[in-house]
């Protein structure tokens, strides 16, 4: 791969392209009818043959002959006066089956952090994305930790505090909801205790959402000012009970899904250290700036604190992804020092996907959809959309990869539209 500052990855996004079906004679016979489909979340969207090629590595006669055999069910949608052919989440994963291409290391779920001390990196629009994205090759869990609920927002999810809202409205559980708020001399609690099914949202069949809300603001101050009781491990040993109230659900629920992913407020307080303890994975998002050197000293030195405190704090890997890339001095010396710094570096990994300035992200935010759905439309409306976001859903795809250490065979939207088998 390339390490150098330019922020291009690999290769320049593709043009746009209509999906390969208007212009291939290689259509297979056996589609799913489909002329009056309701609404798809946008979460859980019809997949372009295009994006179903990108995601699994193969070609169009790959695709047809594992049509032709029953493995993918394909779907006709109509969009304007054309019919389009689509898949489904379990079509992707039937094929990633079947070709033996695994991302989850263990049996139970990989918990990833997206962390930093420093606000206004991009931690949500990572959560967003990285989210979507994994849910496409296994079953994702988001859980929203920040009181301001920007990936509860993104989702499309628990956004009445906006608002005016009345005084007897209530808003969605949050993972406070599912701590075990047991205090000592037996104490009554002050949160309700709730089951999971209760608390967690569906966002698509593989994509699920614990909400956050203004009131988990005083989370933190519950953790430090409430008597909780320690409990003790099947060892006789002490599990305190202020660093195992996240990891305890994480426990109970990890073999349900194939990825968790933390989107942590910007802070050092109990509820992020909660997180960090559950997690075998971190994520640092970082906006190349004049003080992002000290902020990445800042954050290592947090993490370094935590092992010192206890021996759980142990992860499988630390990635830093440079973010707000533009071709500005301060930036591109900033970059350099990055490399520089983590090039021999083992116990934290630089990214090798650079993410710029980009409006698609704030186009998907706005629209509350994952980049890689807006990388596949067409039409007048998108055509100014399309290559952004083809690039950035190749820097998500690069990023997905880094952290849960797989190979990175080939790109999702390659320069050659013709993606070997």
């Amino acid at each position: 791969m390339n390490t150098n500052i330019e922020p291009e990855l690999y290769t320049k996004p593709a043009s746009t392209e209509i999906d390969s079906q208007r212009k291939s004679p290689l259509v297979s016979e056996t589609f799913t009818r489909v002329t009056d489909q309701g609404p798809i979340s946008a979460y859980d969207p019809a997949i372009s043959r295009k994006l179903m090629e990108g995601i699994c590595g193969l070609s169009t006669n790959t695709l047809v002959k594992y049509e032709a055999e029953g493995l993918i069910h394909p779907q006709k949608v109509k969009h304007g006066g054309l019919e389009v052919v689509t898949y489904r989440v379990t079509d992707v994963q039937a094929v990633l089956k079947k070709r033996g291409t695994q991302f989850k290391k263990g049996k139970s779920a990989e918990v990833i952090s997206i962390f930093s001390q420093k606000g206004g990196v991009g931690k949500s629009a990572f959560a967003q994305h990285l989210g979507s994205m994994l849910s496409l090759v296994g079953k994702v869990l988001v859980v929203d930790l920040d009181s301001q609920s920007d990936v509860t927002s993104l989702y499309g999810l628990n956004v009445k505090f906006t608002d005016l809202v009345t005084e007897d409205a209530e808003l969605d559980p949050t993972i406070a909801e599912l701590m075990d708020w047991r205090l000592k001399d037996g104490q009554e609690s002050p949160y309700r205790r709730m089951p999971f099914e209760s608390v967690v949202k569906k966002i698509s069949p593989t994509l699920h959402v614990i909400p956050a809300d203004l009131d988990l603001g005083e989370i933190n101050y519950s953790l430090n000012r409430l008597p909780l009781e320690d409990q003790e491990g099947p060892d006789g040993e002490v599990k305190p009970a202020i660093l195992y109230m996240i990891k305890d659900i994480v426990d109970k629920i990890k073999d349900q899904y194939d990825f968790i992913l933390f989107d942590c407020p910007p802070n050092i307080e109990t509820c992020n250290v909660n997180a960090l303890f559950a997690s075998n994975r971190v994520i640092i998002p970082l906006e190349l700036e004049a003080k992002c050197l000290k902020t990445m000293r800042r954050n290592e030195d947090f993490l370094r604190r935590l092992k010192d405190i206890h021996a759980g704090f142990a992860w499988d890997k630390i990635l830093v992804v440079p973010n707000k890339f533009k071709r500005e001095n301060i930036k591109i010396k900033a970059l350099a020092k990055l490399q520089d710094i983590y090039f021999e570096r083992t116990d934290v990994h630089l990214s090798q996907a650079v993410f710029p300035n980009g409006a698609i992200i704030d186009k998907c935010s706005e629209a509350r959809e994952p980049i890689f759905s807006v990388a596949t439309k067409y039409g007048k409306e998108f055509k100014a959309s399309v290559p952004q976001a083809k690039e950035f859903t190749n820097y998500f795809w690069v990023v997905m990869h880094e952290i849960l250490d797989a190979p990175i065979e080939h790109l999702i939207f390659p320069d050659n539209s013709d993606v070997e088998a």
